[in-house]
């Protein structure tokens, strides 16, 4: 019985050996595991993708390429690609960024080869600086100046909480509220910041939100005043500024609460919406109706709902069409949407649209399964697809989320993903930090709370309270970009 098991292992093993030794005769004949032969010209006969941005996976097929990825030059676009394996007939390497000329090549020593074809260059989202830069020790100040002053000498923002485009400056005028400081004034388009409207200390002591009325003659503010054993009448829960007055005097009371985190207007009926910190409530006032001014919202203002409990901290954004809001609670992490009745012209009961009450994370999912960790502002983006599709929502909702270091996005089914930051993972396996580059390979953001998005030129602005700075996200630059912008 032994013998016929002894004789039976090793047929066994010479049937494994003999499988062995014609697989590596058929690589060898293939080419997969022959070194490179400098007696033989390289070719290249193949690559995929054809075209796609920087950092994406490229497979060259040929001939005579070797095994030793460390004897191999690829080049795509004239510029250095990383390759990470080669299999004789194969090579595995990542794109170079802004490689726009797309001509593939690879060297091995002396010998060269060109490819056919050209890799077509798509211009990849990425992140870079627009303002902002702090020394070795990490220090900065608050000054005017132009972007460009602001990486020579170190300026900086100092909480940059809401950013909003005025409506009438085609996209190249943004408004900065900093909680508890003056208002910046970002000139997009002559690459300057200064300052702008200054705390009052008695009408007007801490900027949260900025909204805007339909003309865009007039700014409101959401104002944090007063503590919770204080009275309503005696604070502004709103005021505004006019164009008249370049936004930055003669500040008047537009609804009267005190501690209010967020404000905003219903983008077709106008009435005002804002809320209380410490009760939780959200109020409703017509003000075309009543007019503006202590008495007038002290007699008129509605009470709409509490939002699950005290001390929840949130601001409103509208839904453009006016359909519906969101309630974006920052200290307990997570959004509510509130559907608006155009009969009534009030909005109904909100409810959770995504993450959990209390919970904080940081997890893509759908509905309450998503994680969020204190988001912030947030805005409506068109999405293309959806228009395409004839979908009545078109859609999506980009916001802060601050601890979790990242920009995410809500879609109208309630799906959360992220969208950029929590790059580089490989530097330090940390999420946060100041790293520019691809929006998730790469980049990395320190507590972003602001944002603002140009639909003309597709551009997101972030305000950073981590790192100090204006960001953007955009399409990659054609020609390089100056070292501080980086």
């Amino acid at each position: 019985m032994r013998q016929v098991r002894k004789k039976k292992n090793i047929v066994q093993l010479f049937l494994l050996l003999s499988l062995i030794f014609c697989s590596c005769s058929s690589n060898e004949d293939d080419g997969v595991t022959a070194p490179y032969d400098a007696s033989k010209p390289i070719e290249i006969k193949d690559f995929t993708p054809k075209k796609g941005g920087g950092q994406m996976q490229m497979i060259i097929y040929g001939s005579n390429f070797g095994t030793d990825p460390k004897l191999i030059s690829v080049k795509v676009g004239g510029k250095d690609a990383i390759v990470i394996s080669a299999k004789g007939t194969s090579l595995y390497c990542v794109t170079p960024n802004k490689c726009y000329e797309g001509t593939v090549e690879v060297s091995i020593r002396e010998s060269k080869a060109f490819a056919k074809e050209k890799f077509i260059y798509e211009r990849q989202k990425v992140v870079t600086t627009v303002y902002g830069h702090k020394d070795e020790r990490g220090n900065y100040d608050v000054a005017d100046g132009t972007f460009a002053e602001s990486f020579e000498k170190n300026h900086g923002l100092l909480n940059p909480t809401w950013l909003s485009f005025d409506p009438n400056s085609d996209n190249k005028i943004l408004y900065l509220a900093q909680d508890g400081q003056p208002m910046r004034i970002i000139d997009l388009e002559n690459k300057r910041i200064s300052t702008g409207l200054t705390n009052t200390g008695t009408t007007l002591t801490r900027m949260r939100t900025i909204a805007w009325t339909a003309k865009g003659d007039t700014m409101v503010i959401a104002n944090d005043g007063g503590g919770p054993n204080d009275r309503d009448e005696n604070f502004a829960s709103t005021v505004f500024v006019t164009r008249e007055n370049n936004f930055q005097k003669d500040v008047q009371v537009l609804a009267i609460g005190k501690q209010c985190n967020g404000a905003a207007l219903h983008p077709v009926n106008q009435e005002l919406y804002y809320n209380n910190f410490s009760r939780g409530n959200l109020y409703r006032y017509d003000f075309l109706t009543y007019g503006a001014g202590v008495e007038a919202s002290t007699l008129n203002r509605e009470f709409i709902c509490t939002i699950q409990d005290s001390n929840w901290e949130f601001n409103i954004t509208m839904h453009p069409s006016g359909n519906y809001a969101y309630l974006v609670v920052k200290n307990q992490h997570y959004i509510m949407r509130m559907n608006y009745n155009w009969e009534s012209k009030t909005f109904g009961t909100p409810y959770l649209i995504c993450g959990g009450v209390s919970q904080a994370g940081w997890l893509d999912g759908v509905g309450a399964s998503a994680r969020l960790s204190s988001p912030y502002q947030g805005i409506f983006v068109k999405n293309q697809a959806y228009v395409a599709e004839g979908k009545e929502d078109q859609y999506d909702f980009y916001f802060c989320d601050r601890d979790n270091h990242a920009i995410r996005v809500l879609t109208p089914e309630g799906i959360v993903t992220t969208f950029a930051g929590r790059g580089s993972t490989s530097v330090d396996g940390k999420p946060e930090g100041y790293i520019n580059g691809a929006i998730r390979a790469d980049a990395r953001f320190n507590k972003p709370v602001s944002l603002a998005y140009d639909e003309k030129n597709d551009v997101f602005y972030i305000g950073e309270t981590g790192n100090n700075l204006l960001r953007k996200i955009a399409l990659e630059e054609l020609e390089e970009e100056p070292e501080e912008g980086k």
